[in-house]
């Protein structure tokens, strides 16, 4: 039987109060992990300090590079390294490209992908220190195509991501720093989850695996591209969409009704 796969590991998780960020922190804290929780939501940030044993707490604007600094030198100084560090703080636009304001695009870009760089780069010296590390970035099935969820500036930032983690792979490999991508389909999230049944069940039926992602889902996935299983991974975008991807947006019933 295998063991936790994250013992005497530290891991910082951005996002972490909320959805795939929480999901991911839980999973990491039950294979063993000594887990950073970091997020701007300070009250939501402190109730899964309480729920998660052994785990901390810190607030952070991922939008703000002085406010990355300080957040990562006080984890540092907790916990004396960082082995793994999961990038999944972000948001998502709602605005047409006619009516998007430059504050809007920014906002997204500065959060879902300047925020992913940044606190990569925090990581880079205590990673290089110890021999290597790992990083994974929460990107989209959006960083893939189109998004019909979020605006131009989110497929904007989370294709971005996906070619952040290409190259960062890359640079980062001539330190032991393995840097991969999930990139989650429609998910069940606290906003997904308030949607009228009727249409999440019109979703569920464009999805081949025939239901929503699960935040937890998206954390085992996680888990795996930190591990030592995914030794030689490294700018991987792993799909973890239920083959929403390649079902073209077509269900089931359409598909087989034109087919003998």
């Amino acid at each position: 039987m295998r063991g936790p796969r994250f013992t005497d590991k530290v891991a910082v998780v951005t996002g972490a109060a909320s959805g795939i960020g929480a999901a991911a922190a839980r999973a990491l804290a039950a294979e063993g992990a000594k887990v950073a929780l970091l997020d701007a939501n300070e009250e939501a940030l402190r109730a899964m300090a309480e729920e998660i044993q052994g785990s901390r707490a810190f607030t952070v604007d991922v939008a703000s590079g002085a406010s990355i600094k300080a957040a990562f030198d006080r984890v540092l100084k907790t916990f004396g390294t960082v082995h793994v560090l999961v990038n999944s703080a972000g948001v998502i636009g709602k605005s047409t490209l006619q009516n998007m304001t430059e504050a809007e695009w920014d906002r997204v870009l500065d959060i879902n992908l300047k925020g992913t760089a940044l606190c990569t780069q925090a990581v880079i010296a205590p990673m290089r220190a110890q021999g290597g590390g790992a990083v994974v970035n929460v990107s989209s099935m959006a960083g893939k195509r189109v998004s019909f969820a979020g605006a131009t500036n989110y497929t904007a930032s989370k294709t971005g991501v996906v070619g952040f983690t290409s190259h960062a792979a890359f640079e980062l490999g001539a330190y032991k720093i393995r840097v991969n991508a999930v990139c989650p389909g429609p998910t069940i999230t606290g906003m997904t989850s308030k949607r009228k049944p009727e249409q999440l069940a019109a979703t569920a039926a464009k999805i081949p695996l025939g239901r929503w992602v699960m935040p937890e889902d998206v954390a085992n996935a996680i888990l795996f591209l930190a591990s030592d299983e995914a030794a030689m991974c490294t700018g991987t975008a792993l799909d973890v969409d239920g083959g929403i991807l390649v079902s073209n947006g077509s269900n089931y019933e359409e598909y087989f009704a034109s087919r003998t």
